[in-house]
């Protein structure tokens, strides 16, 4: 038998311009008025600027926006702010609200899916 290697979605980080696993990276999206926000599920929409927590850790730990300020121009201070409150999170995305079942029980024990 052959194993299946299954695909790995890559980002790039915008601060160090490595491609990483998309499950490594941290990704913060901009709203219309143009401030970001931390996106810990992956969920919201537009498109998303990843950063590596290595990038992030090590801005947040040298209280360096300059390193940000390059992908995230007048925003970096805000930027840095999200960073910090992200580098307390645990790795990957955090667990969201389950999605309702469709499949509803019959009075004869069988199962209908919508």
């Amino acid at each position: 038998m052959s194993k299946v290697i299954r695909h790995v979605p890559l980002r790039r980080c915008v601060v160090c311009r490595d491609s990483f696993p998309q499950a490594e990276l941290l990704r913060l999206t901009a709203g219309q008025d143009g401030t970001y926000q931390f996106d810990g599920q992956r969920r919201l929409g537009g498109r998303g600027t990843w950063v590596c927590r290595g990038c992030a850790s090590d801005a947040v730990a040298n209280d360096n926006e300059k390193v940000l300020r390059r992908a995230f121009r007048a925003q970096a201070p805000q930027v840095l702010e999200l960073l910090r409150r992200a580098a307390t999170r645990p790795a990957g995305p955090t667990p969201g609200p389950r999605r309702p079942s469709t499949a509803t029980a019959r009075q004869d024990g069988g199962m209908d899916v919508r």
